[in-house]
C-alpha cells in the first residue's frame, strides 16, 4: 500500500497542470508491436477475473462498402478461430458452466470494439485457455465462407428481433445529433444490403486493416497473481507482428451546428415520452489534475440542479416524473454534452420542456443559494469518503469498465484513494461563483438539439418543430423569482 499512499500524498500538492497519474496498484505495460495491456488484483468476487480485449476500432472506420461489417467482425469471432474452429469455442465456454450475457459477452460501438470474459480462476488451466481465446480474437479468426454465409441471416434476425422501439427512435435521433459527421452515416448496425451481400474478402479486409496489435489492450482484473497473469499475456500477445503498412487511424469530428436541431420522433410500442435538450461542446482534455477539479465543479452544478427537479417531480401535478442534468462525454469522441432530460405525461411535452429550460434560466440569472451549495459539498464529500473507506469491496467488472475506458478515451485512473485526496483539495476551495457560471452552457442557442420521443397513437397531437421552438422562445423573455431554499438543515436528531 506504500506506492497508493505516496500517489495520494501527492495529491494534496500538485500543480493542476499535472497528468493525474495512473493507480500504483495497476501494472501497466506496452509490447514493441504496440498493444497495451493493465493488469490489477481485486479480490470481489472471488475466484473469478475479468478479461477485456479492446480494438480500438468500430464502426466509424468501415469504408462505404463495409457498413455493418466491424459488428459483424464481432460475431465471427465466435464462429471459429485457429485453435476453436466452427463452434468449438462456445462449446468449450459453455463447459465450464460461462453463459452468454453474464460471462461471454461483446459489443461494436461507433468507436470500438470489446470483448469480454469472466472466468473462474479455481479451474486448473482455464485462464490459460481464455487468454488463448483473446489471442485467437486479435489475429486468429477464421473466417470461415460457409459460416461467413450463414452469420448474414443471423444478423438479420437479430436486427430485426432487437430493433425495438427505442433502438428505432435512436437510429432516428442520432443522426439529427451527428449532423454534418461520418457518425451520422456510420451506425453500427450498418445496411442490411450490405449484410446481405457484401464480398467475403470486405469482412476480412476491416479485420486484417483494423484488428492489430497497436489498436489493442488486453484488461485482466481479478482474483489472481498479478505476476502469473503477466506472463500468460507476454506469451500470447507478445509476438502478434505489427501491420507492415499500417492505415491511420483518423479521427472524425462532429462539426458545430448554428441554431437548434430538431428530433421528434415517434413509435406504436414506445411507452413512454422523453424529451431533452441537449448542447454540444467542444471535448476536452480530461487527463489533468486541473481538469478534474473542473469536473468536481461541474459535477456539483448538476447535482444542486437534479435537486431542484427532484423538488418539483414531488409536487401535485408535476410537469414530469423526473427531470436531470448532467455535462460530459455523451458517447462520441470529439465532442461533450451539456443536457437536461425528462421523462413526461405524453401531453406534456411543451411542459417539460418549458420547465427545464426555465430551471436553468432560474440558475443563470439567480445563481444557486449559499446553503444549497454547503449542503451538496457535504454530501459529495461524504459518498467519495465511504467509496474510499470501502476501497476494498470494488468489484472486479467496474474496475476493468474503467480500465477499458482508460485505454479507449484516456480516463483517468489513479484509484479511489488518489481522487479522495483531491476531493478534500479542491472542495474545500471551490467558489459557488465558479458553480453559477456554468449556468450558460445549458441555455446556449448554437449547437443546440432538442429530442422528443414518444407514442404514436390516434388523437394523440405531438407538437411540431415551430411549436417546440416557440415555447423555447418564450422562456427567454419569463420574468423569473429567485430560487427559496426551504430545506431544513437541522438535524433529524
Amino acid at each position: 500500500q506504500a506506492p497508493a499512499a505516496a500517489a495520494a500524498s501527492s495529491a494534496r500538492t500538485a500543480p493542476l497542470t499535472q497528468a493525474i497519474p495512473v493507480d500504483p496498484l495497476v501494472t501497466v505495460g506496452r509490447f514493441p508491436n504496440g498493444l497495451r495491456y493493465l493488469i490489477r488484483a481485486n479480490k470481489l468476487p472471488a475466484n473469478r477475473v475479468e478479461l477485456r480485449l479492446v480494438v480500438n476500432a468500430g464502426s466509424i472506420l468501415e469504408n462505404d462498402d463495409q457498413q455493418g461489417l466491424a459488428h459483424f467482425v464481432e460475431h465471427m469471432a465466435f464462429n471459429g478461430t485457429s485453435h476453436f474452429p466452427k463452434l468449438q469455442l462456445i462449446d468449450f465456454l459453455q463447459s465450464t458452466g460461462m453463459k452468454f450475457g453474464p460471462s461471454i459477452n461483446a459489443f461494436t460501438s461507433f468507436d470500438e470494439t470489446v470483448y469480454m470474459l469472466q472466468i473462474p480462476t479455481d479451474k486448473a488451466g482455464l485462464l490459460e485457455k481464455a487468454f488463448l481465446i483473446l489471442e485467437d480474437w486479435a489475429q486468429n479468426v477464421s473466417f470461415d465462407p460457409t459460416e461467413i454465409d450463414k452469420e448474414r441471416g443471423v444478423i438479420i434476425e437479430e436486427w430485426r428481433g432487437r430493433r425495438g422501439a427505442g433502438a428505432r427512435i435512436q437510429d432516428k435521433q442520432l443522426p439529427v445529433m451527428l449532423k454534418g459527421s461520418r457518425y451520422a452515416v456510420r451506425l453500427p448496425i450498418g445496411k442490411t444490403e450490405i449484410i446481405q451481400n457484401f464480398k467475403h474478402d470486405l469482412l476480412k479486409k476491416f479485420y486484417t486493416d483494423w484488428y492489430r496489435p497497436d489498436l489493442m489492450t488486453v484488461v485482466a482484473v481479478g482474483d489472481i497473481d498479478k505476476a502469473a497473469v503477466e506472463a500468460m499475456i507476454t506469451q500470447h500477445f507478445k509476438a502478434i507482428p505489427p501491420a507492415k503498412a499500417p492505415r491511420a487511424r483518423a479521427a472524425y469530428a462532429v462539426p458545430d451546428t448554428p441554431g437548434t436541431l430538431y428530433s421528434i420522433e415517434t413509435d406504436k410500442e414506445m411507452t413512454g415520452t422523453t424529451v431533452g435538450i441537449l448542447n454540444k461542446l467542444p471535448a476536452r482534455d480530461h487527463t489533468t489534475i486541473g481538469a478534474y477539479r473542473q469536473e468536481i465543479v461541474e459535477s456539483l452544478f448538476g447535482r444542486m440542479l437534479n435537486v431542484r427537479f427532484s423538488e418539483l417531480a414531488q409536487k401535485p401535478d408535476p410537469p414530469f416524473v423526473g427531470g436531470g442534468a448532467s455535462i460530459g462525454p455523451f458517447g462520441i469522441r470529439g465532442k461533450e454534452a451539456a443536457s437536461l432530460n425528462a421523462m413526461v405525461k405524453e401531453t406534456g411535452i411543451e411542459r417539460g420542456i418549458d420547465v427545464l429550460l426555465t430551471e436553468a434560466l432560474r440558475v443563470a440569472r439567480h445563481g444557486f443559494t449559499p446553503s444549497e451549495f454547503d449542503r451538496q459539498k457535504k454530501d459529495m464529500l461524504r459518498g467519495i469518503e465511504q467509496q474510499a473507506t470501502e476501497k476494498d469491496k470494488q468489484q472486479s467488472a467496474m474496475l476493468a469498465n474503467e480500465y477499458m475506458r482508460h485505454a479507449l478515451v484516456q480516463e483517468p485512473i489513479p484509484g479511489i484513494v488518489y481522487e479522495y485526496e483531491l476531493y478534500q483539495r479542491f472542495l474545500p476551495e471551490i467558489t459557488l461563483a465558479e458553480i453559477n457560471a456554468l449556468a450558460t452552457k445549458w441555455l446556449a442557442e448554437s449547437n443546440r438539439v432538442v429530442m422528443v420521443s414518444g407514442p404514436q397513437k390516434d388523437g394523440l397531437v405531438v407538437p411540431d418543430e415551430a411549436g417546440l421552438a416557440g415555447v423555447i422562445k418564450a422562456v427567454g423573455t419569463k420574468e423569473v423569482t429567485a430560487y427559496v431554499d426551504t430545506s431544513d438543515s437541522k438535524p433529524l436528531l
